[in-house]
């Protein structure tokens, strides 16, 4: 059988899991278009989330605006509908071979945690639809309970701590970046030996620098991905496929050979 150039990449990309110690995984918006269902990450949500970022200091400033947007708040539902796709079920897969570090990613709908891969195994990088945070305390809620507030009456949920605004515990436009899990995200990328970059073009900052910490570090790099990303001229291995089409083929092989 003639080897096709597709099927050379993935063995190389296999060969490179194989020998590797430490794996990075870093998942952006490519991974989700596989989903099941709609795409998590841009239901009708209060417009302090990935949906509509961009309106944040309205939000804020604005109280009539923050109540439409709770009146037509659905996150609850959209969350326990969303399910892992065949990329999800993959890493949770090589967590299990003892080679996955950490999954660092763009997502915010906690489908590498439904899948299998410990929470404290996966960095969010633009924070988490499944809670909701308090914009003065910080004080953090799960999904669950401000759905139910919402549900029992009440127009705009406020913090039972400090009575400050609360909204959806992702990163807005305006707002600063999660230091304390980009920090996290930058030293694993620094401390493995291959950095997989799984649908994402690298466009948003600071995640884009993760990858190129893995690469000064001297982590091999292997892309999967539609399009072209940033960092294509220093991967290793470049497969430009779906990530649902490819991943799952490579961790099947992985798991195979590390069976012998």
């Amino acid at each position: 059988m003639v080897k096709t150039e597709i099927q050379g990449l993935i063995e190389e990309a296999v060969e490179l899991v194989v020998n590797a110690q430490k794996i990075v995984m870093f998942t952006g918006t490519g991974v989700n278009t596989e989903s099941s269902t709609r795409d998590a990450t841009s239901p009708r949500v209060p417009p302090t989330t990935h949906s509509s970022q961009s309106d944040f200091p309205t939000f804020i400033g604005n109280p009539s605006t923050r109540r439409r947007s709770w009146q037509t708040w659905n996150m609850f539902r959209m969350i326990e509908q969303a399910q892992p796709n065949p990329v999800h079920h993959a890493i949770a897969e090589l967590y299990k071979t003892g080679k996955l570090d950490c999954v660092i990613t763009q997502n915010v709908d906690g489908l590498h945690q439904k899948a299998g891969v410990p929470e404290d195994k996966v960095i969010e990088l633009h924070g988490s639809l499944r809670w909701l945070k308090c914009v003065n305390c910080a004080r953090r809620y799960p999904v669950k309970e401000i759905a139910k507030r919402l549900g029992d009456g009440d127009e705009e949920p406020t913090c039972i701590e400090c009575g400050g605004m609360i909204k959806s515990a992702t990163v807005s436009f305006g707002e600063t970046p999660l230091t304390k899990d980009t920090s996290e995200a930058e030293q694993h990328s620094r401390n493995c030996d291959l950095f997989m970059l799984l649908g994402s073009s690298l466009m948003v900052y600071p995640a884009a620098y993760m990858p190129i910490y893995a690469i000064e570090a001297g982590s091999k790099l292997v892309i999967i991905n539609v399009g072209t990303a940033s960092m294509d001229e220093h991967a290793t291995v470049l497969i430009n496929k779906p990530v649902g089409k490819i991943l799952p083929r490579i961790v099947e092989e992985v798991i195979s050979r590390l069976a012998q």
